[in-house]
């Protein structure tokens, strides 16, 4: 298993790094840069539910304010609803 800047990968911060092409998606031109930015932070999010880490309805303490933190918080929020 492989995961960029997590397990057996270099991360962004290096000069420079390679990728397979199947991990690559074309951005369409209707959408937007600033909106497709969202869309590995948000599929992370959406993650956290499809493993069931937390049952629905739980309280829960999120940590951090930053995108991933806030998406958690969204997807959390809606899914319990």
């Amino acid at each position: 298993r492989t995961v960029l800047g997590i397990l057996n990968k270099n991360g962004t911060y290096q000069e420079r790094l390679t990728l397979p092409a199947r991990n690559l998606h074309v951005v369409p031109d209707c959408v937007k840069t600033e909106n497709a930015a969202f869309a590995e932070p948000l599929a992370a999010a959406f993650r956290v539910v499809e493993q069931n880490l937390v049952p629905a309805k739980t309280k829960i303490a999120i940590v951090g304010d930053g995108k991933l933190g806030l998406l958690i918080g969204e997807v959390l929020g809606r899914h319990a609803q």
